[in-house]
């Protein structure tokens, strides 16, 4: 807290964003939800995902039928563990929280909800949906159907999956440029702009400084 003792001093002006820096310094819970709107945003979608993937796993599960046992208890299979996989994480972070035994403010930006461990959760998790849908859809093309029954449930299943996990990736590519990139190429952009209304004005100071030397010269 150096910089408030400094502050209160009278030595340094009043900095908010060094005041809040100094405060995450000395409280290492704060660092875990230092941006509330994400945290909250990365965890309604980890839960929808955790959702829709296990609810979906148990329905494909559940209307396994002898002729269709092998791939709907394959995709069933892949979305539970999809499911465990997401809910691992959240207990991951839920732990590493409560016992406070990571002190890294790096670390806790990439382990935290909506870091970058996220992140890699939420983009495997598209892959691998999309890729069971691709499989499915391969499967149905290598087959014989009638024209009658050419959208068999495979098929759906398989084109349902495909669009799900097409949706995910695009909504983290979204995600990543809005919340991600955008943000540092405005930051660089404002600190360019910044340097050069400090280098023009710099520059008219002296302009102006130049001839008051001048005249001091000339008066004396």
């Amino acid at each position: 807290m150096s910089e408030l003792v400094e502050i209160t001093s009278g030595r340094l002006p009043a900095n908010r964003s060094r005041i809040q820096q100094s405060i995450l310094e000395d409280q290492v819970e704060l660092w875990w939800f230092q941006d509330m709107k994400r945290v909250v945003m990365c965890n309604a979608v980890v839960l929808v995902l955790a959702l829709g993937s296990g609810i979906g796993g148990i329905v494909v599960i559940s209307t396994a039928t002898s002729k269709s046992g092998e791939w709907r208890l394959a995709v069933g299979i892949v979305l539970c563990l999809l499911c465990l996989v997401i809910l691992f994480k959240q207990l991951l972070t839920s732990a590493l929280l409560d016992m406070n035994c990571v002190r890294n403010i790096a670390r806790i930006h990439k382990l935290r909800s909506g870091g970058l461990l996220d992140y890699l959760v939420i983009l495997f998790t598209g892959f691998a949906v999309l890729t069971c849908g691709c499989v499915l859809i391969i499967l149905v093309q290598s087959e014989f159907y009638p024209a009658s029954r050419f959208w068999s449930d495979k098929l759906i299943a398989g084109v349902t999956l495909t669009v799900a996990g097409h949706i995910i990736l695009l909504s983290l590519l979204f995600y990543v440029s809005i919340f991600e990139i955008y943000p540092k190429i405005r930051a660089r952009f404002t600190d360019r702009r910044e340097q050069n209304v400090f280098t023009i004005s710099g520059s008219d100071a002296v302009e102006r400084q130049t001839p008051i030397s001048t005249r001091t010269t000339n008066l004396s």
